[in-house]
């Protein structure tokens, strides 16, 4: 287990097959240096690189801006001998419905780290920003939506 407040990731974990990056940055930069050669580095908060522009399908001119935009990244890709890809998160009900069997199954535990009423979105808008949250941030518009019956 690492201290993010008190150790840097980069300087204590090696070879990795996968790194999975939710903060880009920085943070991305760091996962080409756990990955081993031949492994993947996957963001969610990077940046598209022309191989996600391609695969969406993107004009020739939008791919060439997409690789300058992530050149650097691609670089530190090529140099770690690692693969990278940005994956767009999209509304997908035929995948929403898997995960929700797999954690119906118990085979997938969302963890919750606290709950706020649509009331209070903006609070919840300020905890996120200060990127301590240990889990998902839910916001329960059900729970307003109650109180008016």
């Amino acid at each position: 287990m690492i201290d993010y407040r008190k150790e840097n990731f980069a300087e204590k974990l090696r070879d990795y097959d996968y790194v999975f990056d939710t903060l880009g940055g920085q943070n991305l930069e760091n996962a080409f240096k756990v990955v081993k050669p031949g492994g993947k580095v996957v963001t969610i908060s990077g940046i598209p690189d022309a191989k996600f522009a391609r695969s969406y399908g993107l004009p020739r001119w939008k791919q060439a801006l997409f690789a300058i935009a992530s050149h650097r990244i691609t670089k530190l890709a090529r140099q770690a001998k690692a693969d990278y890809s940005f994956w767009f998160m999209r509304s997908d009900g035929k995948m929403l419905a898997q995960i929700t069997q797999l954690v119906e199954e118990n085979k997938l535990k969302p963890i919750i780290d606290s709950t706020f009423t649509f009331k209070q979105t903006q609070a919840a808008l300020d905890y996120s920003r200060k990127g301590h949250a240990r889990g998902k941030i839910v916001i329960d518009i059900n729970q307003d939506l109650s109180k008016k019956k």
